[in-house]
């Protein structure tokens, strides 16, 4: 069993809690990568950690992007002063 085993299960299973509550922050937001290449036999859940970690940054990306189209719509709408009527009375 390799001497970096332990240390590594800890990476991934931080990494896999992040994942799983995307919204909450990490008590550590600073991250040292273990000594040495990811065990061989940890190799297959690194790789869906790295998967659902791809997905989660498409996932963000495409929705920073809606809300920065939403901001630029906003933007576009005219406000009108305090002074002006916000209603037309048009039947009396």
């Amino acid at each position: 069993m390799p001497e970096n085993l332990a240390a590594w299960l800890t990476v991934l299973d931080q990494f896999e809690r992040a994942l799983d509550a995307a919204d909450e922050q990490l008590e550590s937001p600073s991250f040292e990568p273990p000594a040495g290449p990811v065990p061989e036999e940890l190799r297959a859940r690194a790789e869906a950690v790295l998967s659902r970690q791809q997905m989660m940054i498409s996932g963000l990306m495409a929705s920073r992007a809606n809300v920065a189209r939403e901001i630029a719509a906003l933007r576009r709408v005219p406000t009108t002063p305090q002074d002006t009527p916000a209603y037309l009375d048009v039947e009396g």
